[in-house]
């Protein structure tokens, strides 16, 4: 259960990232906050004279950082007062925008240590945010995705996140299901003031958050592609035209390619955005039967490439009759997801009967660039597949906790249909509750609060 960061430690960091640059900012958080800042902050270079941060909250005050002994100035800054519950932590809070040395941002850090702050801990400012009831335990995750994205994809879908889009749906189920709980429990406890309870809407509320849940648990594959990113193998015979098609796809030679087959005897790994997705492209060594001591070692790596990956795209000369080692190769990743990506029909389409496994299959002339727009299309139906909602997705803590909940709305289902008596349907409908609590951190364990602030940086 979310509890109020009183009587806590004043904290404090620096919030921007290591290194030189045009600002840095020192932000203060707790009941020290504007004491200690009124302690190194004036309008004045020369002196500490006094300032009044909390009848200026949220407006940006220019003056200067001094040491409280020497007054000597350490450097000419903006700062700005929050002051609570209007903060980003629900606490008194400043922000000191200086100069964007490393030096300078330290100095000021160590003055505000030495005044009776201590140093934040791993997004300790965004949990205090939380404990505050400023947002909810998906926000705060969001919070995180957002500091680490890479593209406009990921970025927008934890703005989506942050903006409560995840835990408003997951929120809104969990009330529908508290209320009934609430029903047959006063049916239990007080059958005489109560009376019989009606449950006739029961199994409409079931059917409908069942359905709003598996909405929500469908966006955890995405959602983990486009956190994590997507880990793609092209596999296929020498000269089918993998490095080819890697170079197509980053829009330069980084490959090596001629006609000589085997001229790839190593994994070349390279990261793109496709379709907002970043993914991993692994060029790999050629398939084939081979006395070559080195490149049966590129083999080899392309195995191991091909058990890594999420999918695989695997390719064939279009032109050509497909053989016996392309049939190798099928049997080689049949445990995985593939692309057919058939190339060089600029030379002829020799209409070969392909695996029928395959979850698309796609023409292509690597060479040109013809047909790199549907691929495209083919790995972001890949990414997206079985979700309905390319917005905001759960991550793997929050669709695990929805399918927990699921799972607990299905046995409830199964004691309504065997009749059993609604002690039992409480308790069903209890593990539900209690998943989705913990989904959207309304009632999680300390252990928990850990592991989710443990990722993010000190100072958010």
């Amino acid at each position: 259960m979310n509890s109020s960061p009183t009587n806590l430690d004043t904290i404090s960091a620096i919030s921007t990232p290591p290194g030189s640059g045009a600002i840095a900012i020192v932000r203060i958080s707790g009941p020290l906050a504007f004491e200690i800042a009124c302690k190194i902050f004036s309008s004045s270079q020369d002196a500490l004279l006094p300032v009044n941060l909390r009848g200026n909250s949220h407006k940006a005050m220019h003056g200067f950082i001094l040491q409280p002994q020497t007054q000597i100035c350490v450097d000419d800054v903006v700062l700005i007062p929050y002051k609570d519950p209007a903060s980003y932590t629900g606490e008194d809070l400043v922000e000191i925008n200086c100069h964007g040395s490393p030096v300078i941002a330290r100095e000021i850090l160590e003055l505000i240590l030495s005044l009776g702050a201590r140093l934040a801990r791993p997004g300790e400012f965004t949990q205090r945010a939380y404990l505050s009831g400023k947002m909810d335990l998906t926000q705060a995750e969001a919070v995180m995705d957002l500091i680490q994205a890479k593209t406009k994809s990921q970025s927008r879908q934890a703005q989506a996140a942050l903006s409560g889009q995840i835990g408003s749906k997951i929120s809104n189920v969990r009330s529908d299901l508290v209320e009934l709980l609430t029903r047959i429990t006063a049916g239990i406890d007080f059958p005489e003031e109560v009376g019989e309870v009606s449950l006739d809407d029961l199994e409409r509320i079931v059917v409908d958050s069942k359905v709003r849940l598996t909405s929500l648990a469908q966006t955890m594959r995405a959602g983990r592609f486009l956190r994590e990113g997507l880990r793609v193998s092209i596999v296929g015979q020498p000269n089918v035209g993998k490095s080819s098609l890697l170079n197509q796809f980053l829009k330069f030679e980084r490959a090596i390619v001629t006609e000589i087959p085997g001229t790839t005897r190593d994994s070349i790994e390279e990261l793109v955005e496709l379709a907002g997705v970043p993914v991993l492209l692994v060029d790999t060594a050629g398939i084939r039967n081979t006395q070559d001591r080195v490149e049966q070692i590129g083999i080899d790596r392309t195995v191991a490439s091909i058990e890594q990956a999420d999918l695989v795209l695997f390719m064939i000369d279009g032109s050509k009759q497909f053989d016996h080692i392309d049939k190798k190769i099928e049997s080689m990743i049949s445990e995985k997801p593939f692309i057919m990506v058939k190339n060089k029909l600029d030379l002829g389409d020799a209409k070969n009967k392909l695996p029928e496994d395959a979850i698309d299959q796609i023409s292509i002339s690597a060479k040109s660039g013809d047909g790199m727009d549907q691929l495209g299309d083919c790995l972001s139906r890949f990414v997206f597949s079985g979700s309905q909602d390319k917005g905001a997705s759960v991550n793997e803590r929050q669709g695990e906790l929805c399918l927990k909940a699921l799972q607990s709305l299905v046995l409830l289902e199964q004691a309504v249909s065997d009749d059993f008596p609604q002690d039992c349907l409480a308790t069903d409908l209890k593990e539900a509750i209690i998943a989705l609590s913990q989904a959207c951190g309304t009632e999680v364990s300390e252990e928990v609060i850990t592991q989710v602030f443990a990722r993010f940086c000190i100072g958010k």
